[in-house]
């Protein structure tokens, strides 16, 4: 009697994990679940495309690795935008700006060596205007210092629609606060720029807004 009431429990205990309609139930929900994945599937017209990280200003070089990945429904317009791994190798640079997430279009998207602009640093003293941020057309302009060591003449302006790519403050020296400021700029006035720096002519970037 003793050993019957021990094995039996044990034996029930068995005979519900080996019951086969335990099994089947297992299985109906697999197959459920799998069901409904492959019918998501199926329906997930998604596809990974390259966007903006941040806003891309005309001329900038780009790289896949340093370019965002989203997945979007391309639908109509497939083919009009660049897919993840589908960038052209090379050295490149984006034709237009591109703004802070926005999908990368296969038309804005040349070789450096076609793109019009190039980029220049230039050292603005104090502060930019407020409205002044990467992506801005802004036009450059330059004042030659006096003879005389007095200030500095009349400003002209030596690049009309320049790009700014990249802003830097610079405040290492106490009261000598300036800002560095990547431009995009005609490949013509180059030149003209590189010779402003060199010549110490004080340089401003004004918003083409508020040029009037």
């Amino acid at each position: 009697m003793p050993k019957e009431s021990i094995t039996s429990p044990r034996t029930a205990r068995r005979r519900f994990w080996l019951d086969p309609r335990f099994i089947i139930g297992v299985v109906l929900v697999l197959v459920s679940v799998t069901g409904v994945w492959l019918v998501v599937d199926a329906n997930d017209s998604t596809v990974p495309v390259y966007a903006a990280p941040s806003t891309l200003p005309a001329g900038v070089h780009i790289s896949a690795d340093e370019l965002a990945v989203t997945r979007v429904s391309l639908g109509g317009v497939d083919g009009e935008y660049v897919r993840e791994g589908e960038l052209p190798a090379g050295d490149l640079v984006v034709t237009r700006t591109v703004g802070d997430g926005e999908l990368i279009p296969a038309s804005a998207v040349a070789a450096a060596s076609e793109s019009a602009v190039t980029a220049v640093v230039v050292e603005i003293p104090g502060e930019l205007p407020a409205s002044v941020d990467i992506g801005t057309r802004v036009d450059v302009w330059a004042a030659a210092p006096n003879d005389d060591d007095t200030g500095f003449g009349q400003p002209t302006v030596i690049v009309d629609s320049a790009v700014v790519a990249h802003i830097s403050d610079n405040d290492a020296m106490v009261g000598q606060a300036s800002t560095s400021v990547e431009i995009l700029v005609p490949k013509g006035d180059v030149a003209t720029v590189l010779s402003a720096l060199a010549n110490g002519h004080a340089l401003s970037l004004v918003p083409e807004s508020s040029v009037s």
